[in-house]
């Protein structure tokens, strides 16, 4: 039996909104799901909330939350910086939860969710594990692979050319238009802020965590050598899995993704 509840929580000036599941015997571990990038959140994959629920079902108190401006949350989406802060403020509901021992508490956090939980729980002793799905070590490297990717070599030079016009002379977002997962960005921003997180370099900081770093042979934003190079920077205790046949969103393997995950948390609880 799955216990569910639509909750609210205030982070600085925003409200992140997010379900928790509670299961039958508590007060028990908790894990933390934190989504990739998308307009919508959490919602626009199923597999965070399946996550949630076969967590509860194999006795974990669980919470998804929507980051600050996409989904059901307030604000604006923050490039990954004040995202953090939302890690931080939903790490500290879960642990206030009368169902949760606040000091056994796991995180999963997806592509650009696994970067921001790597800088959110910096000294943080309540987090027992830290499962990363196709997390980029660079996010530099990965925005201008991106770039290239999906707009060519002259899309990049774009994006440079105008991500400093729109620093030093005026906003050109109407001029150069980037939307990301439905999430309109300012170059500016995403060279500032989105281009300066790296996930090696936060993940070497980390001490005595233990780490599930998952990659799919198939992941064309953050492929397998790159899911390689967090891993190598991180200390032991740590693991690392490749699930053959699966892309960035798990797409048909989500099934073996999250009984792959549980069974790591498991092992760790």
């Amino acid at each position: 039996m799955v216990k569910a509840e639509d909750i609210w929580i205030k982070c600085e000036d925003v409200m992140l909104y997010g379900e928790i599941y509670i299961p039958d015997v508590v007060p028990a571990p908790a894990v933390l799901v934190c989504h990739g990038m998308d307009s919508q959140g959490f919602h626009f994959l199923k597999i965070y909330s399946q996550l949630a629920k076969t967590a509860c079902q194999n006795g974990l108190v669980s919470l998804v939350f929507d980051f600050r401006g996409v989904g059901k949350s307030t604000g604006k989406f923050d490039y990954g910086y004040a995202e953090q802060h939302d890690v931080k403020c939903a790490l500290n509901y879960l642990a206030s939860r009368e169902e949760v021992q606040g000091n056994k508490i796991f995180i999963v956090g997806h592509s650009l969710g696994g970067v921001v939980s790597l800088y959110a729980i910096q000294n943080e002793k309540r987090v027992n594990g830290l499962v990363l799905w196709s997390t980029p070590p660079n996010q530099m490297y990965n925005v201008k692979k991106f770039i290239k990717r999906t707009r060519g070599k002259l899309g990049l030079c774009l994006f440079q050319f105008f991500s400093w016009i729109d620093d030093k002379v005026f906003d050109v977002s109407r001029l150069f238009k980037l939307e990301v997962y439905g999430i309109s960005l300012r170059p500016r921003y995403v060279r500032e802020k989105l281009m300066k997180l790296n996930g090696c370099e936060a993940v070497s900081k980390l001490e005595n965590m233990p780490l599930l770093i998952i990659a799919g042979d198939k992941d064309v934003i953050v492929d397998v050598d790159e899911a390689r190079q967090l891993f190598l920077s991180a200390h032991e205790p740590k693991d690392f899995l490749i699930i053959t046949g699966a892309d960035h969103i798990y797409n048909g393997k989500e099934d073996e993704l999250i009984a792959q995950t549980i069974k790591w948390i498991k092992k760790w609880e």
